[in-house]
């Protein structure tokens, strides 16, 4: 390669090491902007036609800009995980015996050489990437910009070999994100992210190399990923839980079972009802269309909407937790009217507890991805996708499963205009003392569905997130008449503006149709298809290895990255050697990685540091075995003989 320019040695590594970016300097041929060589061949600026992009040569630009941020620099930093305040067992028990080790001293950040993630939000001429490197010593370097032609003229001005070839020396890795679409560019990060494992979010740096609209709403982007990614997201307590209610659910009466396969489009309308505190100005036009739509009402909403008078078509319910069941029956003995049930259907995960199912006439069940319950009893039937965080998703995805494309969205606030209400007034968090929303806290700014401002938080970002995700994806012709968060792809429509189609919908047929569309389910018939043994089997294999992995791996981890890598490779590859049947624990075991991050991160002295991993191993290996003791016991008693699975959960 000596005869050839610097930008055929970038094109010929590239080809191997990442193609994408190679692949765009054959696409990119007619462009709006050029970069502007100096006298050996190399890219010191980019002509944008009406002007240049760095006024002066880049390397010089960039060595400010870097040592102006470095002053400054945009981090990520975690709330301290407070034993109080944790629901997992293992965590809890972690943060616990690691507080007692170092009090109150801790550093207020993770030293600024000690990153888990660099995102780089502009490439441009590249001049700046390698200092930000060298500074701050990320473990994973994420490279986005979203001008395709500046990340081809940075193969004229950046030796691309050089730069990943130091960085796996280092033991950073690369990523390299190419893209003009914000919301494409979030998926992809949030697919890194989640790759990388929580531990990376602590302390993580953003640099924002220039700015347009489109990087600026990049930043914001990566900002709300990583309060999402700071969300504990399942544990083992929950997902033991949600197996002892799949059971007990399956082998109770008849159901209907919503397979994940998309099923064919129709027209019909659909009314997606959230318990925003939008709802509440929204009820009278809603009770005006009841009859022209299907009306999918998700969780708190339900006590509003019977309340006005309004029933809705189906009840959505995913969440498994005693708060559910109380608000539930709560709701029942205000609106139940005598009858032993309500005159609703319920479209539930197999994970709800059974006194929920209990209380709804037909009962259409599914499996919501990635949980323990799925990966073990699921066999032959499809997940659906996107039914997290909040119920009101899962309506989305329940809808758009059932072929729905035309959708109404009320109450789907995702925060409020008005930081002092949370939800809407008639419902359980205002009518039940003691029922509390864990998600009143609203400290975020966002553009609202209506123009100005309104207020959110991580969660309710993610909500959002996840309607936009669904809205792309499957094409639903969106209309959202919620005052609340804007979301992206769904018109805003005032409810007192509202205008449906003026054919009535015969939801008796509707019902009737929806059920031949679902795999109907005789009372008992379920776990014949599951292969019970087996998955005793799997859960056996998977526990021997796991102990071995503790005895071998776990003392000769030199940090805790080393140990977070080796996890999570270990839980990559006996994923697919035993087919999901870790999920019971996988969650805890990783989640007990940032937490021991957080302490491990803020100690000044490396010997402290190594003090505090050698607590952690201990913690980590007594939780697993703990965790691996109890759950061995359950899948053998249900392989065993299930019979009577409700008094089996009663029991639990």
């Amino acid at each position: 390669m000596s005869g050839m320019s610097l930008f055929q040695k970038n094109i010929v590594f590239l080809q191997t090491a990442v193609p994408a970016l190679a692949s765009l300097a054959g696409k990119t041929t007619d462009t709006l902007t050029k970069a502007v060589m100096d006298s050996s061949g190399i890219a010191v600026d980019i002509d944008l036609g009406g002007g240049r992009l760095y006024n002066r040569p880049a390397a010089e630009f960039a060595q400010e800009q870097v040592l102006s941020w470095l002053r400054q620099p945009n981090r990520v930093v975690v709330n301290r995980p407070e034993p109080e305040s944790m629901k997992d067992e293992a965590g809890k028990t972690l943060s616990m015996r690691l507080s007692d080790e170092v009090g109150d001293d801790l550093l207020a950040f993770p030293p600024t050489d000690e990153s888990g993630l660099l995102v780089v939000i502009g490439i441009g001429l590249g001049q700046h990437i390698r200092d930000l490197v060298k500074k701050v010593g990320p473990r994973h370097l994420v490279l986005i910009e979203s001008i395709s032609e500046f990340a081809v003229h940075s193969l004229h001005a950046l030796d691309w070999a050089s730069l990943i070839q130091d960085c796996q020396a280092q033991g950073t890795t690369v990523d390299v994100i190419v893209d003009s679409d914000p919301r494409v560019v979030k998926t992809e990060l949030e697919e890194l992210i989640t790759h990388f494992g929580a531990y990376c979010v602590d302390g993580a740096y953003s640099f924002l190399h220039f700015q347009t609209d489109v990087s600026r709403a990049i930043a914001r982007d990566f900002q709300e990923l990583a309060g999402m990614k700071t969300i504990l997201q399942g544990y083992y307590a929950d997902e033991k839980l949600m197996i002892e209610n799949t059971i007990a659910n399956v082998t109770g009466e008849e159901f209907w079972m919503i397979d994940g396969a998309p099923q064919k489009t129709h027209d019909m309308p659909a009314f997606i009802i959230g318990s925003g505190p939008s709802l509440d100005g929204a009820l009278d036009t809603i009770r005006e269309w009841q009859d022209h739509a299907v009306i999918f009402c998700a969780g708190s909403a339900l006590q509003s909407l019977l309340a006005a008078g309004i029933k809705p078509d189906f009840q959505i319910e995913k969440e498994n937790n005693e708060q559910t069941r109380k608000r539930m029956e709560h709701i029942f003995e205000r609106h139940g009217a005598g009858a032993d049930r309500f005159d609703i259907s319920l479209i539930g995960s197999v994970t709800v507890k059974p006194a929920v199912v209990d209380l709804f006439g037909d009962t259409f069940l599914f499996h919501r991805e990635m949980l323990s319950s799925t990966r073990m009893f699921g066999k032959g039937f499809n997940p659906l996708l996107a039914t997290g965080p909040f119920s009101a998703n899962t309506a989305v995805s329940a809808a758009t499963i059932l072929g729905f494309r035309n959708m109404y969205m009320f109450g789907c606030d995702c925060g409020s205009v008005d930081r002092g209400q949370h939800h809407a007034r008639d419902t359980v968090y205002y009518t039940r003392d003691g029922h509390t929303s864990g998600h009143a806290n609203l400290p975020l700014p966002v553009p609202a569905n209506f123009g100005g401002q309104a207020w959110s938080n991580p969660y309710f970002l993610w909500s959002r997130w996840v309607f936009e995700s669904m809205i792309s994806q499957a094409e639903i012709s969106a209309v959202n008449c919620s005052d609340g968060v804007a979301i992206q792809g769904a018109t805003p429509i005032r409810p007192a503006d509202l205008e449906m189609p003026r054919n009535v919908l015969n939801k008796e047929k509707v019902l009737s149709a929806l059920k031949k569309s679902c795999l109907y389910q005789t009372p008992g018939s379920y776990l014949q298809g599951q292969n019970l043994p087996d998955v005793l089997d799997r859960w056996n294999r998977f526990a021997a290895d796991l102990r071995q992995f503790c005895a071998e791996v776990l003392p000769q981890a030199k940090s805790l990255h080393d140990l977070d890598g080796a996890l999570a490779r270990f839980v990559e590859t006996r994923d697919l050697t035993y087919d999901g049947i870790l999920v019971p624990i996988e969650g805890s075991m990783r989640a007990m990685v940032p937490v021991g991050g957080y302490f491990l991160n803020r100690v000044a002295e490396p010997q402290d540091r190594a003090r505090l991993l050698d607590v952690f191993r201990d913690v980590f290996d007594e939780e697993v075995e703990r965790m691996l003791a109890d759950c061995t016991a359950m899948p053998a008693g249900i392989a065993a003989g299930h019979g009577d699975s409700r008094e089996i959960q009663v029991a639990s």
